[in-house]
């Protein structure tokens, strides 16, 4: 039977997050999806994660926009499309008129990108090079444009910044040179979200009749040790945005990335509990003729890269508070991150956490049981033994464990 019954917003996300969810509370040492500088080389050999980025609009409709609108300049140019996972990239380009691009790619998923550039006529023009980007040797000694979509969780986590400015330095061309995205900024604002702290911290205060609030004072120190990647609520910012540092692309050094020290300004926007500090990004895709922003905050609707929340437990704020604080990000030589942040106004807190990456970074398990019984609530409404339903809900769960087994395995064997 098929799954045609099960709605079509729900199957992809929930099984990359529960995938996530499997690896990301670990570190390095037990993640197959990670290396053990925290680069997911591996993870992008599976086409699940490709699926899920290519299906995030926001993203895909950006870079094509950017690219298209802007072929008068990728007229007959070199392109390098840094991390090019499937191609679409360098597909792109070609179509905007370039006459050579080097697609490349780590990750062994470059021999399927090698077939679908020929399945579309374009191995003449596309060249792609299954190596890590800073060891990639260019013919001509240079390219007019990079193309690249190197973020990751909390912007800098994916680690692969250091190696796009590594390449930009050697090969850039320096007459005219185009690089995107052009700019890369981080935001960051207090957050409140009632329907959480419900679930997560009042829940405990009656469990089946009994009073199990003597967990609360663990549940609170393990949700609060680390940010979490969550998909957050538009209406959950509860302070105006602080901007909190700003990349460009064209300039910043990989010295620049071993300490950013930003400063958290602003005011409360309402009257509101503090449950903790949201943080997004966003980036200018700019050419000469065209220009646009990818934005990853709650507001702008689903992105593969969703927001990150450190959890405070803060007091009652008055709308017209002043926002205080800083931020340190700090960049290991292993390419993981340590972050402390220290809020001054209207209340003091101070939190620290150490060599984060894209893959020990928490997957919230609040938002992977929401996600699981609204998968089930939906099987339910279709009837307890409905097919398609029960059928949808043990294939998430299967596929998901056979990865996680299979990767596994093969790491150890």
């Amino acid at each position: 039977a098929g799954m045609g019954c099960f709605p079509t917003e729900l199957p992809l996300l929930p099984l990359t997050v529960l995938l996530l969810a499997l690896h990301s509370t670990s570190t390095s040492d037990g993640n197959p999806y990670v290396d053990e500088a925290g680069s997911d080389f591996e993870g992008y050999d599976y086409t699940i994660i490709h699926e899920e980025i290519l299906k995030d609009r926001n993203r895909t409709n950006a870079y094509r926009d950017a690219i298209l609108r802007n072929s008068e300049f990728f007229q007959n140019k070199i392109v390098a499309d840094l991390g090019c996972g499937l191609g679409l990239m360098s597909l792109l380009s070609a179509k905007a008129g370039a006459k050579k691009v080097y697609c490349i790619e780590s990750a062994a998923i470059a021999d399927v990108t090698r077939k679908i550039v020929a399945a579309n006529g374009l191995s003449g023009v596309i060249h792609v090079i299954k190596e890590r980007m800073e060891s990639v040797e260019i013919p001509e000694g240079y390219v007019d444009i990079i193309v690249s979509e190197w973020m990751g969780f909390f912007l800098l986590f994916e680690d692969m910044l250091p190696d796009v400015i590594t390449f930009r330095d050697k090969y850039l061309t320096k007459h005219n040179g185009l690089i995107m995205p052009s700019e890369a900024r981080l935001w960051g604002a207090l957050y409140h979200d009632d329907h959480w702290y419900q679930s997560r911290i009042q829940y405990w205060q009656d469990v089946y009749g009994f009073d199990y609030t003597p967990i609360l004072e663990k549940v609170k120190s393990e949700q609060f040790e680390n940010p979490e990647r969550m998909h957050l609520r538009s209406n959950g910012l509860i302070s105006t945005p602080s901007l909190l540092f700003n990349l460009d692309l064209y300039t910043t050094s990989i010295e620049d990335l071993k300490e950013i020290k930003a400063r958290f300004q602003g005011s409360v926007t309402r009257d509101a509990m503090v449950h903790g500090v949201a943080f997004w990004f966003d980036v200018l895709l700019e050419g000469p003729n065209h220009k646009l922003l990818l934005d990853t905050s709650a507001a702008a609707g689903y992105n593969t890269w969703s927001q990150v929340l450190w959890h405070v437990m803060g007091p009652e704020v008055q709308t017209g508070d002043d926002l205080r604080g800083a931020l340190t990000i700090s960049r290991r030589s292993s390419g993981s991150y340590d972050l402390s942040m220290k809020i001054e106004e209207p209340f003091e807190t101070s939190l620290e956490s150490l060599a984060q990456n894209a893959g020990n970074l928490y997957q919230d398990m609040y938002e992977r049981l929401e996600i699981e019984h609204a998968m089930y609530r939906h099987a339910g409404h279709l009837g307890r033994f409905y097919e398609d339903g029960v059928l949808a809900v043990a294939a998430v769960f299967c596929l998901s464990f056979g990865i996680w087994v299979g990767t596994i395995s093969s790491r150890f064997s």
